[in-house]
């Protein structure tokens, strides 16, 4: 009993880890300047990053970033 319990724990837990481990990365359009926070790496050209390879584990550490990115402080 104990042996089934202790599986699907297991389980669970390594089908929610993905969950927790997004970043966030700052991205700029290139034609209006304009910066932003995105979950998901950007893979057009579309947008470019402002951070290079930089993550952030949460939207509100992205956020804080945003603005004391140096090619982002005039277009916000």
């Amino acid at each position: 009993m104990n042996t089934r319990l202790l599986l699907a724990c297991v389980i669970v837990s390594g089908l929610a880890a993905p969950a927790f481990a997004r970043n966030y990365y700052i991205v700029q359009n290139p034609k209006t300047l304009k910066c932003s926070v995105l979950p998901k790496k950007p893979k057009g050209k579309t947008v470019v990053l402002v951070s290079g390879s930089s993550t952030y584990k949460s939207r509100s550490e992205a956020r804080a970033a945003l603005g004391a990115a140096a090619p982002c402080k005039k277009h916000l």
